[in-house]
């Protein structure tokens, strides 16, 4: 998109919010932003901001009549259409033929949820690729915001690595279950989900690489987190490597085998995990086994200030 593109779209998004705005008002806030080096979307989501703002506007109303404005992850709100530069942080696997691709996205602002529907009939995403989304539409569910990916949408990948913001919290709890999907797994070469029988939903039949994770529930008596432990923190945690636990499969040829170790050795006992929350997981960075007390002494305060 050149400028003459760029300043139409920003009188015409700021018309539709109620602001009257002259193409040469937005192209002096284009230059004087280029003088700072900031050009592109990043001056276009600025200058619109700006301008926004310099006419007493609110952010959302920018989106009331539908159009799609460059944004971060931290200016989402729900019924947004939006543009978003953003790296994949996670896949997960779909658990619908709906959903062709599910994960998280994420910038210097925050991470959200991203479904590609599969009648969007769009490429899949790579995990730690960066890509420029536009014409997504923002839904809400439980309160979080999820980034929809249509017909309608543009997908472009970036050379340049978007920075995620890390949003780290510690949490003290029992581990309460082992999910489905725990344990020595395989993985598609092509985009990282996980094979099921030898079978790729996105890329069919293909020759998986093993790898080892723990997905957990952490319960501490008030709330529960979801944790996800890659190969490395599952050997730190438990002591089965990932030559390991292709050892335990071979020798019982069965690889639930290790699933069941693994459970064995953590269920029902108390952790505190520290780590990244990505929407509703938490990624492990470390897990170190801890009493029962600082959980029981939660329950208690909650229970006072309920009688308050």
């Amino acid at each position: 998109m050149n400028n003459t593109d760029d300043v139409a779209s920003i009188q015409a998004t700021l018309k539709n919010a109620g602001a009257e705005v002259t193409p040469e008002q937005i192209e002096n806030k284009l230059k004087s932003l280029a003088q700072f080096k900031v050009t592109g979307a990043e001056a276009k989501r600025n200058a619109t901001r700006s301008l926004a703002k310099a006419a007493g506007l609110d952010v959302k109303t920018l989106f009331a009549g539908g159009e799609t404005v460059p944004v971060t992850v931290g200016e989402i709100q729900p019924g947004m259409r939006v543009e978003l530069r953003a790296k994949v942080v996670q896949l997960w696997d779909s658990t619908s033929d709906k959903i062709a691709q599910t994960g998280l996205v994420g910038d210097s602002t925050g991470v959200i949820k991203f479904t590609i529907w599969e009648n969007a009939e769009k490429e899949v995403l790579e995990e730690g690729a960066s890509y420029r989304i536009t014409g997504a539409s923002i839904s809400s569910y439980n309160d979080r915001c999820q980034l929809n990916i249509n017909k309608n949408t543009t997908i472009t990948q970036l050379e340049e690595d978007i920075e995620v913001k890390a949003q780290e919290e510690e949490f003290t709890g029992a581990i309460v279950s082992i999910q489905n999907g725990s344990g020595l797994i395989k993985r598609c070469p092509e985009c990282n989900r996980q094979v099921k029988k030898g079978i790729c939903s996105e890329h069919g039949k293909v020759e998986g690489i093993y790898d080892l994770r723990i997905k957990a529930v952490i319960d501490n008596g008030i709330e529960v987190r979801e944790l996800i432990l890659d190969a490395e923190q599952t050997c730190a945690l438990t002591g089965i490597s990932l030559d390991k636990a292709k050892e335990m499969a071979t020798e019982a040829m069965d690889a639930s085998v290790v699933e069941a170790e693994i459970t064995d050795k953590i269920i029902g006992r108390f952790y505190t995990a520290t780590g990244s929350l990505m929407s509703r997981y938490m990624l492990v960075k470390a897990m170190d086994p801890a009493g029962p007390a600082a959980a029981i002494d939660k329950a208690a305060i909650a229970a006072e200030l309920e009688a308050i």
